[in-house]
């Protein structure tokens, strides 16, 4: 094959150009990209949001890489923590971002409204909303920058604290 021939078997089909994509998108198209949506409800208090990664058998390695929480009304703490136990709670099933997809994914459901006491190891931190602009987001494109890749066959609770009365969305990639 000629070397017009190799590239030009690149060309994306609407612009004629040749395309790239980044490595989510890439994941999202081969079935292997996942999120959970999780909405709290009104909250005035700490809220826990529970999962455990797979086992070291599955291979599998959770990235930690929210896509974005949001908060309506107030100022909201959300705390990563490592290595807690946790009871009770709704599963949240993670769902494949590739809707054509039958892939299912080795993670376990994230748990909303969890029982736990977090004491585990501090591992992300940081805060959403203000007074000002209460509908801040956390996240984004930036957050590839920000990912955490988690310890296999280990639990770990988001924590969201807010300075008042709230409704939280945390979209977790």
């Amino acid at each position: 094959m000629r070397d017009t021939e190799y590239l030009n078997s690149f060309k994306e089909e609407l612009t004629g150009y040749i395309g790239t994509i980044d490595l989510d998108h890439a994941y999202i198209h081969d079935g292997i990209a996942f999120t959970s949506i999780i909405d709290t409800g009104s909250i005035s208090a700490a809220y826990d949001i529970a999962f455990t990664t797979p086992t070291v058998a599955s291979g599998k390695y959770i990235h930690w890489r929210p896509t974005g929480i949001t908060s309506s009304a107030n100022y909201v703490q959300f705390t990563l923590y490592e290595g807690d136990t946790y009871t009770a709670g709704t599963a949240v099933t993670p769902i494949n971002r590739n809707r054509l997809s039958s892939g299912t994914t080795a993670m376990q459901s994230f748990v909303k409204n969890a029982n736990v006491t977090p004491s585990g190891t501090i591992i992300d931190i940081g805060g959403i909303g203000t007074s000002g602009n209460p509908r801040a987001i956390s996240g984004g494109g930036a957050s590839a920058n920000e990912e955490l890749v988690l310890k296999q066959n280990t639990s770990y609770v988001l924590t969201l604290v807010p300075a008042g009365a709230t409704v939280c969305t945390a979209k977790l990639f």
